[in-house]
């Protein structure tokens, strides 16, 4: 048994271990989609509002993301996320799947036709991770 194993087998450990491997899971998916749509951290803060620093913070894992931010930071970006999670074998957060889906219509549609969509069929699943 390696130490991993070990750590994982005290309960608050693999609390934690679960939480930074969520955080990290987030963060590097957020990389991904501003690298694959082409947008700077720059930008994102243009588009955000807030300050090149903070957008810095965020995707560093220096700033405590919350899922309101989380949901902001997809939403200028054309995604919204879905959670998929799954059992573990009680060794960590092994199993979980993070799956962004994009909004299939421009982000600037006219919000007048939105309520005539089904939202559901109007996303399709571009980018997941799975640890």
């Amino acid at each position: 048994m390696n130490l991993l194993e070990q750590y994982s087998q005290d309960p608050q450990f693999a609390r934690l271990l679960a939480q930074e491997e969520l955080i990290l899971e987030v963060t590097e998916t957020l990389c991904a989609l501003l690298e694959k749509e082409q947008i700077s951290r720059a930008e994102l803060a243009r588009r955000l509002g807030k300050s090149k620093g903070f957008v810095s913070q965020l995707l560093n894992g220096g700033r405590n993301l919350t899922l309101r931010t989380l949901a902001d930071v997809l939403s200028v970006l054309g995604y919204k996320l879905k959670l998929q999670p799954e059992k573990t074998d009680g060794q960590g957060s092994r199993g979980r799947v993070i799956t962004c889906q994009q909004w299939k219509h421009p982000v600037n549609a006219n919000p007048s036709s939105w309520g005539q969509v089904s939202w559901s069929d109007n996303y399709s699943p571009v980018y997941e991770l799975a640890i």
